[in-house]
């Protein structure tokens, strides 16, 4: 994929993650902070193998898809999208390693996934937050002003359009 310039002046690159990129994707948990890991997967996890990363490693490049930002070749990063079986729906979900959240990767990752999407059929990504996640909170406002939010039990949700020609970056 492409290069990207980070606000703080970093430089990493975009890729598609593979089926191959397993240990890559265990050293990336470990430089996640116990609060990130809490906010990506709405629970409170201590060892890699919690995250299911079959699961997580299980992209077609299709109806499942995962762009990584890399630095010096490990993750920093990874936005992922799965269609929902039948539909030109995905869900969305985005984690930055703590040492780079706030300096554009994930608006950069969630650019190429939203064109990687769109050239597949999704049409609309859905995605859920904690309610207290203000920074995903403000990477949605800033994105997308006018989505609308739904709030239930301590979780935001919310459904905005994937349109092929929009970049975020």
């Amino acid at each position: 994929m492409v290069a990207i310039e980070t606000e703080a002046g970093g430089q990493a690159r975009l890729a598609r993650l593979e089926r191959s990129d397993g240990m890559k994707l265990r050293r990336f948990f470990y430089r996640l902070s116990p609060e990130t890991i809490y906010r990506r997967f709405h629970s409170p996890l201590a060892r890699p193998e919690q995250a299911q990363p079959k699961r997580l490693l299980d992209i077609d490049h299709h109806d499942r898809e995962a762009v990584v930002a890399l630095l010096d070749g490990e993750i920093i990063g990874v936005a992922r999208y799965s269609r929902r079986s039948g539909t030109d729906s995905a869900e969305v979900a985005v984690v930055v390693a703590d040492d780079w959240q706030r300096q554009g990767v994930a608006t950069r990752m969630l650019s190429a996934l939203t064109e990687l999407a769109g050239s597949v059929g999704i049409r609309q990504f859905t995605l859920s937050m904690q309610a207290d996640n203000r920074g995903a909170l403000r990477l949605l406002r800033r994105l997308h002003p006018d989505a609308q939010i739904a709030h239930s039990q301590g979780i935001y949700e919310s459904t905005i359009p994937v349109a092929r020609s929009h970049r975020w970056a």
